[in-house]
This record gives C-alpha cells, structure tokens and sequence, in this order.
C-alpha cells in the first residue's frame, strides 16, 4: 500500500498541469518544482516514479533530462523505464508552443507569428574539466531552458531544417550561442559548502560576432559533508543560475546583435 506521503505526491505530480504543478503542488517557481519531481524519481513505490516522470516532461525544463538519465541506469521496473524514456525525449525535442511554437496538425511544430527571431545553440564548452562531457550537457540543456523565456523567440534545433526554412522564409535573423562553461569551483562555508559557476556565449550571426554574454551564480549547500547526488544537484543549480544571469534582459540584445 502506498504512505500517505506517496500518494500525495502521487495525485499532485500526476493530476496537475504544467502550469499548475509550481503553484499548487508545491508552492515554488518551476526550477524549485523540478527539483521536488526530481526527488521524487528515487521513491519507492513505481507508481510516484512513473507520475513524477510524467510531470517532468509536463513541465517542460530539459533541465530535468540529466537526473531522468541518471535515474533510468538504476530504475528495474519496465513502466517507469518506459516513462522515463518517453519523458526525455519529449524533453529534448525542439521549439514548444510556450516559446513561439505551436504544433500543426500533423505533429511538426512551426513558427508563431510573434517569433522576432530565432536562438540556434551552438558548441558547448566545459573548460573546467569537472564531469566533463556531462556537464557540457548541462550547459547545453540549461542554455536551451533559459532561452525559452527570451521574450519574441525561438530555440531550434540545428538539426531542424524545416523551422529553419521557414526562419529564412521569414527573413528572421537567427542568432547562434556558443557558450562555455568557464568556472566551476566548490568551496567550504561557515556551515556548509558553496559552489561558484560562470558562463560565457559568444553571440554570432553568419558566423560574425556580435557580442558576447557573461554570467554567474552561487548555490550553497547546508551540510558539511555532500554526497554524490547532492554535489551533482549543486553544480547543475550553479550552472542553470549562471545561464539565467547572463540571458537575463538579453532579448532586445539578441534582436539588435541580428540586424
């Protein structure tokens, strides 16, 4: 029988909207609620597991990519794993109606009349060497999530030809980010551990460059001592703030830098 714990977190991560998940479930902004449905991927009771995956790909942050992988190399039940797997690839398609996308009938997503421009993501670069490919992964995933909420956008795939014809149909200037991952550094507080991130992207337009964009954040841990799982979370959390801090109010940038 499942505790009282689990099937609250069962109906509230299975019976709830993407848009409704932050504010009802569980009171936070959406990296807070992703953080909570991530948590919910390690209980034991299959059923919490399947609906947490579920609500993750509802809510739409390919942040949440990295924790379903890790947790699908462990995960033994064949329902879970099959909506783990369904959860990151959903994820990790291209333009979402909630940034300027919006699905035609058959399927395929095409560009919404208020797309300005279109953000294309270019190399990843993780100069730290700490995780190495994983956390260029990071970069990237966290680097497509916050250019989802630049304001007259769209993120495209490279690979997605058939929104790029109608971006250049549309006489749309596309705006590639290269970025790098150029701090990743863990240090000791009064009470605990804090670990410091900075990103840099270089901002091109047929392959000239426009400008670049820079930011950080510090995320903090409240033990001295941190496990594996809770060391990856602060890294990736520095990451995705540092990604925040330099897209913050980049939009009227990006569409100047595509003139």
């Amino acid at each position: 029988m499942l505790s009282r714990r689990a099937v609250c977190v069962a109906l509230a991560v299975a019976g709830l909207s993407a848009t409704s998940i932050p504010r009802f479930a569980f009171g936070l902004g959406p990296a807070d609620a992703r953080e909570k449905l991530e948590t919910a991927l390690g209980d034991k009771h299959p059923a919490v597991r399947i609906a947490a995956a579920k609500a993750l790909a509802e809510l739409g942050d390919p942040l949440a990519v990295a924790a379903l992988a890790r947790r699908l190399g462990s995960e033994t039940s064949p329902s879970v794993r099959a909506q783990m797997e369904s959860a990151i690839k959903q994820l990790q398609r291209g333009v979402t109606s909630d940034q300027g996308g919006a699905p035609s009938a058959g399927g395929r997503h095409v560009l919404g009349p208020s797309v300005r421009y279109v953000v294309r993501l270019g190399l990843m670069r993780n100069q730290t060497g700490i995780r190495g490919d994983e956390m260029q992964g990071v970069l990237h995933d966290a680097t497509r999530s916050r250019a989802r909420a630049l304001k007259d956008g769209a993120v495209v795939a490279d690979g997605d030809s058939a929104l790029l014809a109608q971006a250049s149909g549309r006489r749309l200037p596309v705006i590639t980010l290269e970025g790098s991952l150029t701090q990743l550094a863990e240090s000791r507080i009064t009470g605990g551990i804090q670990v410091q991130a900075r990103v840099e992207f270089l901002v091109r337009r047929a392959q000239l460059l426009k400008g670049t964009l820079t930011g950080g954040a510090t995320t903090f841990g409240t033990s001295p001592t941190l496990s594996d799982l809770g060391r990856r979370r602060l890294q990736d959390d520095a990451v995705d703030g540092a990604v925040q801090s330099a897209l913050r109010g980049a939009d009227q940038g990006l569409i100047v830098g595509g003139l």
